[in-house]
């Protein structure tokens, strides 16, 4: 597989270090071992339009519920997965440090069952597979990118609620006619924070360059073309697309200079390609406003003197006095340096609330009330809908809030997060 594919995976810019054991649940009590949900910290509210917090007391000893996850932990998207499942163990425990998800009265304990996508559509369906008719789970985490094009199908045949940590936006992934998935991130609207943010602290801003990975750009072309008409931008020229695995970014820093555009964006890559572009344009002389995914200290490092006039989105630090405070309390369970990439944990997360607020380890049930939440809370504050159009579902796709810096001279400024526009 092509590993320009990778950079889809590469929204965010981060690697984790380290792993963490899942607890299980205490005391000397005897278990029972569920096949269906995972634990979680409060009640959710029974309501029709938000998954709320509640104090409600559980008696009786805990159970346990086992919920599956794809990650691809071998081969090439391994740098992405890998350090996304120490995060996924770490939410697990913090849910069930907190007691557990709460269903008709009982606590309930997650267990983490956690398969190999091996970096390929193959191995994804084999794991898909193996969850699904071996461990008979009917909650699913994962996968994220392309790779729900493997099991997507899986899923849906057999009724198994599956949250995909974000996706590649074909439409075989999620649609009209697949009721179980749910997305917790959309990869669309998550882009709109960086566009707002070049408006907001850069308003002369008028037409801006879109420089994006090749391989992934016709999935997100019509996407990223409304995204920059809705937020009142006009394109500067066509979009000038690179390959992640190019060893010279000068001439793709020539052919936007030539442009000459108020700003660049680049929505998709990896960060040597973003770095070798930003150091080009900088080489070059340009000196527009130039945003992009980063991970602000990491940055700064990489491009020295080049470090200025960035705007970054989804920088995650303990610096950043905007953090909600889930996400603090993440960060703060291993090395606050690392880096935090915070899908499939995301993804965990919101699937907890759903679970309480449908009052069901059915996931059919569940699936139901999911549907008619306007809002959920996630790692990053408030949830909410997004992509019903574009998905063909009602309340299946999230966003959140997104972290924003500006990055002038080296310096890290930390501004408020931003709530992106939702896609229609």
């Amino acid at each position: 597989m092509s590993k320009k594919r990778f950079a889809l995976g590469l929204l965010v810019l981060v690697l984790v270090l380290g792993m963490v054991s899942l607890l299980a649940a205490c005391g000397s009590d005897e278990e029972t071992t569920t096949t269906a949900g995972q634990a979680t910290t409060t009640t959710a509210g029974q309501t029709t339009t938000t998954a709320a917090q509640d104090t409600t007391t559980v008696a009786g000893p805990p159970e346990t519920l086992k919920i599956g996850a794809i990650l691809s932990l071998t081969d090439w998207y391994s740098v992405v997965d890998a350090a996304d499942k120490v995060d996924l163990e770490y939410v697990a425990k913090m849910i069930n440090d907190d007691g557990g998800i709460k269903v008709q009265g009982k606590s309930y304990m997650i267990e983490l069952v956690i398969e190999d996508g091996k970096s390929s559509l193959d191995g994804n369906s084999a794991a898909a597979t193996k969850l699904v008719l071996d461990d008979k789970l009917q909650f699913v985490i994962g996968p994220g990118a392309f790779f729900n094009l493997a099991t997507t199908p899986i899923f849906e045949q057999n009724k198994v609620l599956h949250v995909a940590n974000y996706n590649g936006l074909n439409p075989a992934e999620m649609n009209k006619d697949t009721p179980y998935a749910f997305l917790g991130l959309d990869p669309i609207t998550q882009q709109s924070a960086a566009l707002k943010a070049l408006k907001q602290y850069y308003p002369d801003v008028k037409n801006i360059v879109m420089a994006t990975e090749d391989a992934t750009y016709p999935a997100f072309e019509a996407g990223f073309k409304d995204l920059v008409t809705r937020t009142g931008l006009t394109l500067a020229g066509d979009p000038v697309l690179f390959a992640t695995n190019a060893e010279d970014y000068n001439p793709v820093a020539s052919k936007i200079k030539a442009l000459n555009p108020d700003a660049v964006w680049m929505p998709i890559g990896i960060p040597p390609s973003f770095y070798g572009i930003v150091k080009g344009l900088r080489t070059l002389g340009y000196e527009g406003p130039i945003a992009f995914p980063v991970d602000a200290p990491t940055t700064v490092a990489a491009l020295g003197d080049s470090a200025t006039g960035l705007v970054g989105i989804l920088s995650k630090s303990l610096d950043d006095p905007n953090l909600a405070a889930p996400m603090k309390r993440l960060i703060e369970m291993g090395d606050p340096k690392r880096q935090i990439f915070g899908l499939a944990p995301n993804a965990l997360y919101l699937l907890k609330y759903a679970i309480e607020a449908a009052d069901s380890l059915d996931p059919t049930e569940v699936a139901k009330k999911w549907e008619t939440l306007t809002s959920i809370p996630t790692l990053y504050g408030d949830g909410f809908p997004s992509g019903n159009a574009l998905f063909g579902l009602t309340n299946h796709a999230w966003a959140n809030p997104i972290p924003v810096c500006l990055i002038n001279n080296g310096q890290i400024e930390y501004k408020p997060w931003i709530l992106p526009d939702v896609t229609p």
